[in-house]
């Protein structure tokens, strides 16, 4: 098999190559995963072009590959296909494996993660206590309760005014770790 297999041309040693990546991937994940925040960075980019970009999760990622190259040394070392049809198999096979796995990773797995909150967009609007006064010019704290337990940031007064510990205020915005709140009364 590995004469066949070294004989049948380089299409072959890109299927393996595929594999045994998503392979190493799939463990960069796991590992990841089990690690947690320690490799995590953010890369934040504001522009107006009105486009999204699509979320792909890793899991999908790895098994179309897994699935791509796994199809590919199927249909080229056992079914002795030539290289076009075997590569529209491998594609095909790949992109219904991958879209099934990015499926699992949105309706089964993502939900069960909704406790993650995003400062910048989740909590504006929301209400908090201030729970160190905040002067007019300057940095205090509020805290408020999430899924997550109790959040608590620095807080500016968004009206100029001095704002006192106990008082219930609304966060307009979130900068860093920095509120920029008004009084919920006003």
């Amino acid at each position: 098999m590995l004469t066949d297999f070294l004989s049948s041309g380089l299409l072959n040693l890109i299927y393996a190559g595929v594999v045994l990546t998503s392979f190493i991937f799939a463990v960069i994940i796991l590992v990841g995963a089990e690690v947690g925040d320690v490799f995590d960075f953010d890369v934040d980019a504001d522009t107006d072009a009105g486009l999204d970009f699509i979320s792909i999760s890793p899991f999908a990622l790895s098994m179309f590959g897994a699935a791509f190259g796994f199809t590919g040394l199927v249909t080229r070392l056992w079914l002795e296909m030539t290289a076009v049809p075997s590569i529209i198999w491998s594609v095909v096979v790949g992109i219904l494996v991958g879209g099934v796995a990015q499926l699992v990773f949105i309706y089964i797995l993502s939900p069960t993660k909704s406790g993650h909150v995003r400062l910048s967009t989740d909590v504006v609007g929301q209400e908090a206590e201030v729970i160190t006064t905040i002067p007019a010019n300057g940095l205090g704290e509020i805290a408020f309760d999430s899924a997550n337990g109790r959040i608590k940031l620095g807080a500016r007064s968004a009206t100029g005014k001095q704002i006192k510990n106990g008082q219930l205020v609304i966060i307009e915005k979130i900068v860093g770790r920095v509120a920029l709140v008004r009084p919920s009364a006003e």
